[in-house]
């Protein structure tokens, strides 16, 4: 507070007393270390630190990608192999002289020997258990595939034989056994037949199931196929051929024409020994172009189209062992980078927690 005072006829204002003012706060005499400058905030490094369950997720993913990644990656490599045998040993059953014939006793256990091997048969076809797999495309035209049991004449069991592609209105059997290429479309009595085996896919749980006695097929059930017709759990293709098979006319048809059935070669005509009368007969003979047919003849005359003999095995396994091998190189060097960077922000943490004690303790 502050008074007057008369001095030498002059006022002098002075203090009441002095004002003395000390220090309240206290500061540490730590010799605090520089702190490095480092990416990120304090905001950024204590949000870290709320959440510690997400960071070891995380980095617990970054430590199992590498390893799972060069798993996957030696996966690949089996798998490549095994590929690559396969459609090998395929290549080499394709290539391999047709079987003439068929033993009676055949093991459906040891038909993944014999995939795409090419075999001839004869037998009749029994129509009355013929099934339908699909619906299938066939140059943007719906259809269905014709699966029939093939009744063999050495006394085997049947075989399963996917005669080929027929136009969706074909279906119903009285439409096919009319017309010129009716012995085509269902040949009757005994023919021989040259088709290849197959190893087709099992069915998965989530593919619609087979109902009882029905004769469409939605996808490929061989153990079904077989168990419905009676016969073996062994599925065949025939292959594709639009030549005209004379030999599968029914022997009568043949006779009534003045044509042998036996006899094979080029269309021709002749007289025959018992009749001085000119008749005509078929000959099969395949450099003849007049005996083949196109397909949208097959098509209209409901004649089951057949499939190529050609392989259809995808074999993408290079490309899948690259990819893993690719990403577990990419996470190891993720990781490494990751680990180097942490180890800064590990320090910033320790100097940041050492001044918070230093702190509480003053206080």
């Amino acid at each position: 507070m502050l008074r007057p005072t008369l001095f030498g006829g002059k006022i002098l204002i002075l203090p009441h007393r002095l004002l003395r003012f000390s220090r309240s706060v206290k500061t540490s005499t730590i010799d605090w270390k520089p702190v490095k400058s480092v990416p990120g905030n304090l905001r950024t490094i204590t949000h870290q630190k709320k959440a510690p369950i997400i960071r070891r997720v995380l980095l617990g993913l970054m430590f199992a990608m590498p390893i799972i990644s060069f798993g996957l990656g030696c996966w690949q490599v089996r798998r490549l192999k095994w590929k690559n045998d396969l459609i090998a040993k395929c290549e080499n059953n394709l290539a391999a002289p047709v079987i003439e014939e068929l033993p009676p006793t055949l093991d459906p256990n040891v038909i993944n020997e014999f995939e795409y091997r090419r075999f001839k048969c004869k037998g009749k076809f029994d129509y009355d258990q013929e099934m339908f797999l699909g619906p299938r495309i066939k140059d943007g035209v719906l259809g269905y595939l014709v699966v029939t049991p093939f009744i063999r004449s050495n006394g085997g069991e049947p075989i399963l034989i996917e005669r080929g592609w027929i136009h969706k209105d074909k279906v119903i059997p009285s439409t096919r056994s009319s017309g010129y290429l009716s012995h085509l479309a269902m040949p009757q009595g005994e023919i021989e037949i040259e088709a290849l085996f197959r190893c087709m896919p099992e069915r998965s749980n989530l593919q619609f199931e087979h109902e009882p006695g029905a004769k469409l097929f939605n996808v490929i059930d061989v153990p079904a196929m077989a168990q419905q017709s009676g016969s073996l759990p062994i599925y065949c293709q025939m292959i594709y051929d639009l030549s005209d098979h004379l030999d599968y006319k029914a022997k009568e048809t043949l006779e009534a024409q003045g044509a042998d059935p036996s006899i094979f070669g080029k269309l021709f005509f002749t007289k025959s020994k018992d009749d001085s009368k000119e008749k005509s007969f078929y000959i099969q003979d395949e450099s003849d172009d007049s005996l083949f047919y196109q397909e949208f003849e097959f098509i209209k005359q409901g004649v089951p189209i057949a499939a190529k003999p050609t392989m259809k095995f995808s074999n993408n396994h290079l490309q899948y062992l690259i990819t893993w091998f690719g990403v577990s190189i990419a996470s190891a060097g993720l990781l490494l980078y990751s680990t180097y960077k942490r180890k800064q922000f590990l320090s910033a943490e320790r100097i940041i927690d050492a001044k918070r004690k230093d702190m509480k303790k003053l206080l």
